[in-house]
């Protein structure tokens, strides 16, 4: 009878060690098995977007719901586009001016604001280009062609970088270089609607 009352504890001791063991790894099991819920990224809207043909000589698109500001008091420039947003700060500005030096790397070393900037190789609208990327004092990235001795600049000053960092690649994406409209024609205007996605 002495065995029996040292035995009764231990086996029950080991019953419900055993139990409280497995219950334990029952439930890690079912955490283990159960999906684990995924937030989705909802979905976006496609944008629709409209194309400016300039009188300079060059095409491309944006999105439709920009302010688009053509500056046709800018007697000084051959095009100096300027598009906004009112919920997205900051700016893109499409420039058509003489050319102020030889060629591209001429023209960046002349610039003092690319000083620090960091300057790579690309293209635009099928011509060799150079692409600025500017921290400081105002985040902006610049892309710049020559065509027929006129510089063509993209320039975005990226307050919200990444809403203007999307328009300034999809209007560097779009740009192409058309024949000058005939002098007597000095409309430019936006006439093309697409929906991308």
């Amino acid at each position: 009878m002495k065995n029996a009352k040292v035995f009764i504890p231990i086996i029950l001791g080991v019953l419900v060690g055993g139990g409280g063991a497995g219950l334990f790894l029952l439930s890690k099991q079912e955490k283990m098995a159960k999906p684990a819920m995924t937030a989705l990224a909802p979905t976006s809207a496609p944008v629709e977007m409209a194309t400016w043909k300039d009188q300079a000589g060059f095409t491309f698109g944006y999105p439709k719901d920009i302010s688009f500001n053509p500056h046709d008091e800018d007697k000084d420039n051959f095009a100096h586009v300027e598009l906004t947003h009112k919920d997205h700060p900051g700016k893109i500005i499409v420039w058509a001016k003489d050319v102020p030096a030889a060629d591209l790397a001429a023209w960046v070393k002349k610039e003092k604001r690319f000083a620090a900037a960091s300057i790579l190789d690309t293209t635009l609208g099928g011509k060799p280009a150079k692409k600025i990327l500017i921290s400081d004092p105002t985040k902006m990235i610049v892309v710049g062609a020559i065509d027929s001795d006129v510089l063509i600049t993209i320039e975005g000053e990226l307050a919200d970088g990444d809403y203007w960092s999307k328009v300034h690649q999809g209007i560097v994406d779009s740009f192409t270089f058309a024949a000058s409209l005939p002098s007597g024609d000095t409309s430019g205007g936006a006439d093309e609607e697409e929906t991308i996605e």
